[in-house]
């Protein structure tokens, strides 16, 4: 009951997590959708508006330009300063200048000759002497009569403006500077609603972006040093960047005549959400609610499928225990009433099939009983390559004369049950019981790439067993069997011969013959196992003594016949030896060399397993000298017997 009720919760939380996890995925896909949909609405709403406030500070920047010229106009018309440039005294100019500086509260004022070098500078006294610094901004005023721009001087930005002095053509150029610093970035922020920064940026392998002024607070100015190449080469696009842990969208400029230097304009993306906050809360709320009520009906619907399961699943495990009595017993008008009746249905059939599965089973092979139950062996047969072994056991009339009819039933019943045994634990079908012996059959009814491998094994395992059994036998007074197996594979019928109403399965043709007749040769060459030519060549793995070439009464073709003498690595350095003897002679005997065929046969004579193997061949080279062949002998013996 724990492992049902195990299972019943297994399905019931499937069917909760489905129904469960659906909604979610939909409401997660809603979700991003709107979520995407709001995100990309902020980018453009917020990257329209630092568009607009670039407009608007580009128009300021102009503005502040004209008001500058005009300044720096009225400051050079006045007569005392045009007097005091005409004197050529150093102080005395440096004294106007600072005066008109604080006037007009620039940041330093200077005055250039018309060589572009400064004669005076308040606020770079070491200038004076050297070239101007911006000779492309007094080359601009001398031929559009007035400039202004942005440069750097020594690291900061400044708002330049350079007029020329007229008495009447001019003699001179001031130029006014009016440094551009936080106080001017916080100034711009209030008229533009956005964050300003000015930032000069070199070329990407020069170094990082340097800001010169900003309105950013200092845990978010290094954004501006890892992002500012990216954020200008974007330029009006606009571009979205993490500011210590918040994204901005980010648009840039550049400043007028300068290289290198732009305006760096940015809106923090939350404060463009944080309308939209309230909304996603109640969507969140509103999901919340629906997977609740989503939850509570899937457990209800999946308690109403899994309670009778749990039942289909109980009683599918007595039957499994083979109990057949067993009845679901479930009454409902659905599916699964339906699912119950032919559930109930299902185990009256299967208690009728297995009752005839247990009765085949007792005269058949599992295998053939299996494809009668399933119907697919009709009368008839195909023609398949399958491996036929036939056992014999030796001398069971005389030793049944010796014995109680009850004593040769139990000794025959316990051979046949080991070769049983040890056929089908190989997969092989027991086809028919003949006698003293079987007929067993590797690759029909079912067929499987190693069939000739498994009979070779099967008959080695026969072997051991069946000598195995002596001990046993000879406790309960009865005699040590001797068994001799045949084996052969063939092209064969293999199929059901009988009538409709009564057949038997079993397999057909010369290569059946020729495996019984092979059986019957272990009495001549007194082997326990001979094999034929093609079961040799297909199976791997095996240590093999050639025992002779045979012809079979009606083949003109004659086959070699081997015997399996164990698997590979399991015979003895010495036993390999002598095989390699053996096999010589054999091969000087089939050669015509028979004086050496003789000669090595004599050598193996004192070995009993090659005794009567010596004696045929020996028999054989009599007759041969008795009886010269002719040039058409092929050293094969011939079967006369069927």
């Amino acid at each position: 009951m724990k492992t049902a009720a195990l299972a019943r919760g297994r399905l019931q939380d499937r069917i909760v997590v489905f129904f469960v996890a659906l909604l979610a995925a939909v409401q997660l896909a809603s979700f991003f959708s709107i979520r995407y949909v709001i995100d990309r609405t902020a980018q453009g709403t917020l990257r329209e508006e630092l568009r607009t406030g670039a407009r608007v500070f580009q128009r300021l920047q102009q503005q502040t330009s004209q008001r500058l010229v005009d300044s720096a106009v009225v400051l050079t018309s006045d007569f005392a300063f045009r007097s005091a440039v005409a004197s050529n005294d150093r102080e005395t100019i440096l004294s106007v200048l600072r005066n008109h500086a604080a006037r007009i509260n620039a940041t330093g004022v200077a005055l250039v000759n018309l060589e572009g070098k400064v004669v005076a500078d308040t606020m770079v006294p070491a200038a004076e002497g050297k070239p101007f610094p911006n000779p492309r901004m007094v080359a601009l005023a001398d031929s559009v009569g007035r400039a202004s721009g942005i440069r750097l001087v020594e690291g900061r930005p400044y708002h330049s403006v350079i007029v020329p002095v007229l008495a009447p053509r001019p003699i001179a150029w001031v130029s006014m500077d009016f440094m551009i610093d936080d106080a001017v970035a916080r100034d711009l922020r209030n008229l533009t609603l956005a964050e300003v920064s000015f930032v000069r940026v070199p070329p990407p392998a020069a170094g990082e972006t340097e800001v010169l002024a900003t309105t950013l607070s200092r845990l978010r100015r290094p954004g501006l040093w890892l992002h500012g190449h990216a954020i200008v080469a974007a330029g009006a696009a606009g571009k979205r960047v993490d500011m210590a842990g918040e994204p901005y969208e980010s648009l840039a400029a550049p400043l007028e005549g300068t290289d290198g230097l732009h305006t760096v304009l940015q809106r923090p993306v939350n404060e463009e959400l944080a309308p939209y906050l309230g909304l996603e809360a109640a969507m969140l709320i509103i999901a919340g609610l629906s997977l609740a009520v989503t939850l509570a009906g899937a457990i209800r619907i999946a308690r109403r499928i899994t309670q009778p399961v749990e039942q289909l699943a109980e009683a599918a495990r007595e039957i499994e225990r083979g109990n057949y009595d067993v009845r679901v017993g479930i009454r409902s008008d659905d599916e699964i009433g339906s699912l119950a009746a032919a559930f109930d249905g299902m185990v009256h059939g299967l208690a009728e099939r297995d009752r005839m599965r247990d009765v085949l089973g007792k005269v058949a092979s599992t295998d053939v009983v299996n494809r009668l139950m399933d119907s697919t062996i009709k009368l008839g047969g195909l023609e398949v390559e399958a491996t036929v072994m036939f056992t014999d056991m030796r001398n069971f009339t005389g030793i049944a004369e010796s014995l109680k009819p009850q004593e040769s039933l139990a000794m025959l019943n316990r051979l046949l049950t080991v070769i049983s045994e040890v056929i089908e634990s190989h997969d092989g079908v027991v086809d028919k019981f003949l006698g003293d012996g079987a007929m067993g059959v590797f690759g029909a009814p079912v067929h499987r790439d190693d069939d000739v491998q498994r009979a070779v094994r099967a008959a080695l395992d026969i072997r051991a067993r069946v000598a195995a059994l002596g001990p046993e036998l000879a406790a309960r007074g009865l005699p040590a069997p001797v068994v001799g197996v045949g084996i052969n594979t063939a092209r064969v019928i293999a199929g059901n011969i009988g009538s409709p109403s009564r057949m038997n399965y079993t397999v057909l043709g010369d290569g059946v013959n020729l495996a019984a007749r092979l059986e019957g040769l272990t009495k001549r060459y007194l082997v326990p196992i001979v094999v034929g030519e093609r079961t040799r060549d297909l199976s791997k793995g095996f240590v093999w003594r050639e025992l002779d070439k045979v012809r079979v009464r009606g083949k003109s073709v004659a086959v070699r016949i081997y015997e399996p003498l164990g698997r590979e690595g399991q015979l003895l350095p010495a036993d390999l030896v002598r095989l390699a003897q053996w096999h010589e002679a054999l091969e000087a005997f089939r050669a015509r060399q028979w004086p050496e065929a003789r000669e090595l046969l004599d050598a193996l004579a004192t070995d009993p397993r090659y005794a009567r193997l010596v004696v045929l061949y020996t028999n054989y080279l009599n007759d041969l000298a008795a009886h010269p062949p002719g040039p058409d002998w092929d050293a094969a013996f011939t079967l006369y017997d069927k």
